[in-house]
């Protein structure tokens, strides 16, 4: 097999897709209630069904550039589902609607959603220098929708991250003051 020419490992940008370290779904219809173990997850505007997932990753870094969640979707959605970020901890055999951390103001939208299909939504504003990842996932939709847990383990949701080098961190030169010239 022939690689083309540039198409090295060592090349920019480094995409790098990390599996959920915790997700769960919490339901105002049984607000004590965990779903920390279920193979979907959900979200509802009537009653309010909430999902949280968690990623293990560090974005402080210059050189992250984008990041995008993917998640598998189960059913259709025409309105789709809200993105918000979550400060606080939790932890996935434990949370319920009533010890669940409140998302932050700030959301991004995921558009229609498809059954049985991928679905990317855009992060980065939500996340870039943040050290640990966590999310929740709303919706406006009393008819929900529904997504695959880590549980299913190759359908479960990805945080994939987009890494380009600095051109700064690359080389250094130094310059006579003298006007670079064009290669011959």
């Amino acid at each position: 097999m022939q690689a083309l020419p540039g198409a090295g490992f060592d090349r920019d940008p480094k995409i790098r897709a990390y599996r959920a370290k915790g997700d769960a779904f919490v339901s105002e219809a049984t607000p004590r209630r965990n779903f920390g173990r279920a193979r979907q997850l959900l979200v509802d505007a009537s009653p309010t069904v909430r999902t949280y997932v968690r990623f293990d990753v560090d974005l402080t870094s210059a050189d992250v550039s984008h990041v995008s969640l993917l998640l598998y979707s189960r059913s259709r959605s025409r309105i789709g589902y809200r993105v918000q970020f979550v400060y606080g901890r939790w932890k996935e055999r434990a949370i319920n609607f009533v010890n669940a951390p409140e998302p932050t103001p700030a959301s991004v939208a995921s558009g229609p959603v498809r059954a049985g299909a991928w679905k990317a939504v855009d992060v980065t504003s939500l996340t870039i220098g943040e050290n640990g990842v966590n999310f929740a996932l709303t919706t406006e939709s009393a008819n929900g929708a529904v997504f695959t847990s880590r549980e299913t383990g190759f359908h479960g949701p990805r945080l994939v991250v987009v890494q380009t080098q600095n051109d700064t961190t690359r080389s250094t030169t130094t310059g006579t003051g003298a006007s670079p010239q064009p290669p011959p």
